[in-house]
Order: C-alpha cells, then sequence, then structure tokens
C-alpha cells in the first residue's frame, strides 16, 4: 500500500495540501452505523429501557447520556453498547432516577399487539418496509419482516418499544447492515438540506443529527467535539461538555438553523476550561497534523486539499462517501490549534 502527499502551493498566506490516500488495512468503522447498532442493541436488551438514552459516537467513542431506573439497568446499558463492533470506549453519563412509584398498569397481548401494528403504521418513514408483528407474549414483542434500510429495521423497532405495556422488542426484520449515502446526509449547503426531506416532507433524524454536527463544526465558537448530538423525531438533544455560557448558546442556535428540526434540548454542562495554557500553533504545524490524522482515517482513494489560515481549515476535494467526508470534518476539527472548519468537500458520484 502506497500513499502519496503533493505539497502543491502557498496561495494567500495559506498552506495547501493535496492527499490521495490509499485504503488502510483496517478502515474505521463509521460512526454513524456504530450509533445505530448501539441504538438498537438498548432497544433489544433485557433490564433497559431506553426511551430516555440518547447515544452519540464520536471517533468510535460512544457517549450514553439520559436517564435510567437502577445501576443494574446503567451497567447493562454500557454493556450492550461496549458489544458493538467499532465501539472503542464508551463514556456513561446515565443517570440514576428512581422510577415512579405509579404502578405499571399491565396490558392484554392482544392489546398491546394492537397499538404496536397500529404504531407501525402511522410511522411513514418506514411505509417502504414490510414489518409486521410475529407475536407478542407477556409483553414480549417479536417483530418481523424485511426492512429496505437499517435506519427503517432502527425505526420500527423504537416504535414498538415506545408502546405502552411493550416489556422488551425481539427482532427478526431482515435488513441491509449497512448505511447508504441518503440515510446519512446528502449535503448541508442550503439547497441540499432541503433535497434530504424524504416523501412525507421531513427530515430524517440521522439526516439531522449529521447537519447540526458539520455546522457545529464549522462554529469557531463552539468545541465541536466535546458537544454531542442525537435526534428523536426531531428534536435534538445536545449533551457533553462546553467551557462557557456563550459557547452553550451558540451550539443551540447554530443546531436551530438545521432544516427539521422541531426542538432542541440543551443539556450541555459549562465546565471552565483548565488553567493549563492553550497550545498554540502555526497553519503550517495544524496541516501537517490533520494530514497525519486524515491519512489514517480517509479511505478509497479520496482526493483531498487543505487549507489553513489563521487557524481555520478549508477542506476542498472529493472523497467516496458521506461517512468519508463526516470523518475528515471531525478529523479535522479535532486537530489542536483548529478554530474552525469549512466544509467544501463532494461525494464523488457513482
Amino acid at each position: 500500500m502506497q500513499k502519496y502527499w503533493c505539497k502543491r502551493a502557498l496561495v494567500g498566506g495559506a498552506v495547501l495540501v493535496g492527499l490521495t490516500i490509499g485504503a488502510p488495512a483496517f478502515a474505521a468503522t463509521p460512526d454513524a452505523w456504530v450509533t445505530t447498532k448501539v441504538k438498537m442493541a438498548l432497544l433489544t436488551t433485557d433490564g433497559v429501557s431506553s426511551n430516555d438514552v440518547n447515544v452519540d459516537t464520536v471517533d468510535g467513542h460512544v457517549t450514553l447520556h439520559g436517564t435510567v431506573g437502577s445501576e443494574q439497568e446503567k451497567a447493562r446499558a454500557e454493556q450492550a453498547a461496549r458489544g458493538i463492533e467499532g465501539v472503542t470506549d464508551v463514556r456513561n453519563m446515565l443517570a440514576v432516577v428512581a422510577p415512579s412509584r405509579q404502578e405499571a398498569v399491565e396490558a392484554a397481548d392482544d392489546q398491546i399487539k394492537d397499538k404496536v401494528e397500529a404504531a407501525l403504521k402511522a410511522d411513514k418513514s418506514i411505509a417502504d418496509s414490510d414489518i409486521e408483528v410475529n407475536s407478542v407474549n407477556k409483553g414480549v414483542v417479536v417483530l418481523s419482516g424485511t426492512a429496505t434500510s437499517l435506519t427503517d429495521h432502527l425505526n420500527a423497532v423504537a416504535d414498538a418499544r415506545g408502546v405502552s405495556g411493550v416489556t422488551k422488542v425481539a427482532s427478526e426484520i431482515k435488513s441491509p447492515d449497512t448505511l447508504s449515502d441518503n440515510e446519512i446526509w446528502r449535503d448541508t449547503k442550503g439547497k441540499a438540506e432541503a433535497a434530504s426531506a424524504t416523501t412525507t416532507g421531513t427530515m430524517s433524524d440521522m439526516w439531522i443529527t449529521s447537519a447540526a454536527k458539520v455546522r457545529l463544526i464549522a462554529n469557531g465558537d463552539t468545541p465541536a467535539n466535546q458537544i454531542n448530538v442525537d435526534t428523536r423525531n426531531g428534536v435534538v438533544t445536545l449533551f457533553g461538555m462546553v467551557p462557557s455560557d456563550a459557547s452553550k448558546r451558540a451550539a443551540e442556535v447554530e443546531v436551530t438553523k438545521v432544516s427539521g428540526v422541531k426542538k432542541v434540548r440543551n443539556e450541555l454542562q459549562v465546565v471552565a476550561p483548565s488553567a493549563q495554557a492553550a497550545v498554540k500553533a502555526n497553519d503550517t504545524e495544524i496541516k501537517d497534523r490533520i494530514a497525519k490524522k486524515v491519512d489514517k482515517a480517509i479511505i478509497d482513494d479520496s482526493d483531498i486539499q487543505v487549507e489553513v489560515k489563521d487557524g481555520v481549515v478549508r477542506l476542498t476535494g472529493e472523497v467516496e462517501r458521506q461517512t468519508d467526508r463526516l470523518r475528515a470534518l471531525t478529523v479535522a476539527r479535532a486537530t489542536d490549534g483548529v478554530r474552525s472548519v469549512v466544509d467544501e468537500l463532494q461525494v464523488r458520484v457513482q
């Protein structure tokens, strides 16, 4: 395997370098796929009620946020997340909140089945899939059929798990085990966000999450790699840590600009930065750092140019997939000395 680095030019004081990158021996698992599989695992794990759990993945590091009813449930959730391929670490931010004393109302299995079937039918996002309720036994729902996408599979399981009286969901649904580009993100440049709308006129949760992350990456006032994003039914939850109230407000304002966002739950924690002096770097050093990181992260003959000026990184060129594009932006933003990243990458037309 060979990698070629060609220094092209110095333009207007900026550093410009072209990258042609061969596929690494071990390609990183896409974060969006990891998040999807973790969510599905939580929805189908015994003893975990995932309706109040948010999940986000950055470079294989999974963060769990929200509330659970016990320490045992918190541990089970973490164990389920760690069992997913591609997960390198789990940050368990789940808070244990004692469940209310209100007694659960048991529902007959036939009533539960009717409610789950109604929920599946009402979800227009899975209308192109053929998913049915195979059985219900003591609140345990078994789904079967065929989903046209991994996202449809996840949505169907979530629909069933959200029905009152359901204690567990088991899935026998057949679906692809990969995410297509259209599931993850089509674009975030104005006109393209509109193109990401589904046939029902809404934006998918995964598109919203991707667009929100890219906006945070581009904003110099938001520490994007410390902010986690999760979307459910158009409601975006922001969690993680920011250095100031101003950063917290800026993140919320930025995310509200994304098409399809119905509401933003801003649960970011303000944690004052340490007294340690920030590491300063010149543009050439920043370029070199990004080059080394992107070399390991981006795959399949991507052609990326990196321009750096006053700590602002501009990425141009072509990548094979949206996952490569998102990964390049994330890697660049996580590099020491980078203030913000401008995305001008294009996904190569297949």
